[in-house]
């Protein structure tokens, strides 16, 4: 055989055998998610997430994992999965994705068991957000009407708190039909035992959520009771839509959204009384022996307080067109060159990464709210979220304790002038935020941070009693 045509079919060989080895690896290097993973039980390029709701997947194959942005919360049997990250195991995942209504887009990184991963972009769309604030409005409407129908509207107002209160005491019993027909082991909690008739007692509605943790507690709550007339500085209220039930309204949102997740600790949600006379019925189920009271055995982590809702941002003002604030304080501070707890972290990383909230946006001018130790430097900020030692509502009786709190409140004083008086109604609310659609965004913003502390706080164990 000629020896060139001989050393020309070697060289071939070669080449294309090292041809062979690139493609064979390119081959390798390429993955199809769909072959494992999908979102609505449809491939992930043919999906579409609802925005707001829980939306199901599956995964399987072994070493197989999904890992999501901030602002898409992973479930796997109503747990919320903190590293936004799961792996197959074994068997086959079945979850839930959930995200914010504000959520634009959705990107789903998908890893094989070889690490190759891939980006998937999910489509979304408008979903009915499982707390939102067009089920608040009208929440919040039949409880402040009036009528002669009592299916139409419940008329659940003049709800100051004191002995012999009729309108209190039917209040109270509606929310407690609330959390009972939603499954919770809920409690009416009443003391009288201040020695003082005249002044008044305290009736709350405890709600229990059993957690997988024996050793702690948490909680969430608001006031349900309303500035009683001729108290300062508006000289009292008879509907109270803003201070407090704003709160009230959100707390049985979440009582329903909260339903089949399952939670680390046991959680209350509270509907306290009294708070308008010094805090008497959060301290009353805080500092008493009882079956539903705080349990004295277990470490009191953290609370979340609900208090005067939807001031605040989105919405603006009706005279001047600036946006309302928005308050959400961590504590308690201890230095305010430090940060002091670890809720704070999480108050940040909701509003900062999962509800994408603009955390820099200030006025031109300042608020009226100068009350907290950072105010100099808060004054024009819109977002004033941050640790701090402000007080003045129910969770202070928990951060005496040594718990961690998150106190969520809108505008106040200067910011709201019908603030603890008559004007304080729900229509007084929609004209000063410019209208009903507006109030619902404001609403809904502010429910979904606070009930996405709560979450994410309690798969946080860096979080503890300070007193421990």
């Amino acid at each position: 055989m000629n020896r060139r045509p001989k050393a020309f079919m070697l060289t071939c060989l070669f080449v294309l055998a090292s041809l062979a080895g690139c493609f064979g690896e390119e081959k390798e290097d390429v993955i199809d998610p769909s072959e494992s993973f999908q979102v609505g039980f449809v491939n992930p390029e043919d999906a579409v997430i609802r925005t707001g709701e829980f939306n199901d997947f599956t995964l399987e194959g072994k070493g197989n994992s999904i890992t999501t942005e901030p602002n898409v919360l992973i479930f796997i049997n109503g747990t919320y999965v903190k590293g936004h990250t799961v792996t197959v195991e074994d068997n086959t995942i079945f979850g839930q994705f959930l995200t914010t209504p504000l959520t634009t887009h959705v990107n789903i990184t998908f890893t094989d068991d070889r690490s190759i991963s891939q980006i998937l972009e999910i489509s979304v769309t408008d979903g009915v957000p499982i707390v939102n604030g067009e089920e608040w409005f009208e929440k919040t409407d039949f409880i402040t009407s009036v009528c002669s129908d009592t299916t139409k509207c419940g008329g659940y107002v003049n709800r100051w708190m004191g002995a012999g209160n009729g309108f209190y005491e039917r209040a109270a019993e509606y929310f407690k039909g609330h959390f009972e027909g939603l499954g919770y082991e809920t409690h009416l909690l009443r003391v009288t035992d201040h020695g003082n008739l005249a002044q008044p007692e305290s009736l709350n509605v405890i709600a229990w959520k059993e957690g997988t943790n024996d050793s702690c507690v948490q909680g969430m709550g608001g006031h349900m009771d309303i500035a009683p007339p001729g108290g300062p500085p508006g000289g009292g209220t008879y509907e109270g839509a803003y201070d407090n039930t704003a709160g009230t309204v959100a707390m049985m949102l979440y009582a329903r959204a909260f339903v089949d997740l399952n939670f680390e600790c046991d959680t209350f949600l509270a509907l306290w009384s009294s708070e308008e006379e010094g805090l008497r019925g959060s301290n009353a189920f805080a500092n008493n022996q009882c079956d539903y009271c705080l349990p004295h055995d277990k470490e009191l982590k953290f609370y979340i307080n609900m208090d005067m809702m939807g001031m605040s941002w989105p919405a603006h003002k009706n005279g001047n067109g600036d946006p309302f604030p928005y308050h959400a304080w961590s504590g308690p501070d201890l230095d305010p060159d430090v940060q002091d707890v670890e809720i704070t972290s999480v108050l940040e990383f909701v509003h900062r990464d999962v509800m994408k909230a603009p955390m820099d946006l200030r006025i031109d001018g300042t608020y009226g709210a100068g009350c907290d130790q950072h105010w100099e430097e808060h004054e024009d900020l819109v977002f004033d979220v941050h640790e701090d030692t402000f007080g003045r509502s129910d969770h202070v009786t928990f951060r005496n304790l040594g718990a961690q709190t998150i106190f969520h409140l809108g505008a106040y004083d200067e910011d709201y002038s019908a603030y603890h008086s008559p004007s304080d109604t729900l229509d007084n609310m929609i004209q000063e935020v410019g209208g009903q659609e507006e109030l619902e965004k404001s609403m809904e913003f502010v429910m979904w941070a606070a009930m996405l502390e709560l979450i994410i706080a309690d798969k946080t164990p860096e979080i503890r009693n300070l007193n421990v």
